[in-house]
């Protein structure tokens, strides 16, 4: 038996370009025409970072210590009687319009006095006054 001699004609081809051609014109083709809509959906808004916290200073105070002995300590600076204690707060506040005043009692002082001392910067003129007893 022979053998056949196959031969390069005899082989068939398929040449893909043209089919290649046709593709990258029908990508280009939907590329082109395609529309993208910007779809509606829930809009996210993140925290901002905090802000730095301002420091927000304290109103000024006017401290108004009554001591073991009867007398009234002004901003631990000054001593004075406590039926005096008007004119100082007065002044105060005309200095401080926003001005507080802290009333301070020892613990062993005479509650009569710090009242008095209450009651006199209420006279003065302060909007707020606070008591407050001393540490010992």
């Amino acid at each position: 038996m022979r053998k056949r001699a196959k031969h390069a004609a005899d082989e068939a081809e398929v040449n893909i370009t043209p089919l290649l051609d046709i593709v990258f014109i029908l990508l280009i083709f939907f590329i082109v025409t395609a529309t993208f809509l910007r779809e509606k959906g829930i809009d996210v808004r993140t925290p901002e970072p905090d802000p730095p916290e301002d420091i927000v200073a304290s109103p000024p105070a006017l401290v108004l210590a009554v001591q073991e002995d009867g007398f009234v300590r002004i901003n631990g600076v000054r001593i004075i009687d406590p039926g005096s204690v008007k004119p100082v707060v007065q002044e105060f506040m005309a200095r401080e319009p926003n001005g507080v005043v802290l009333v301070t009692a020892a613990p062993n002082s005479e509650s009569g006095i710090a009242v008095e001392v209450m009651d006199q910067a209420q006279d003065g003129g302060a909007g707020a006054v606070s008591l407050a007893l001393q540490k010992e």
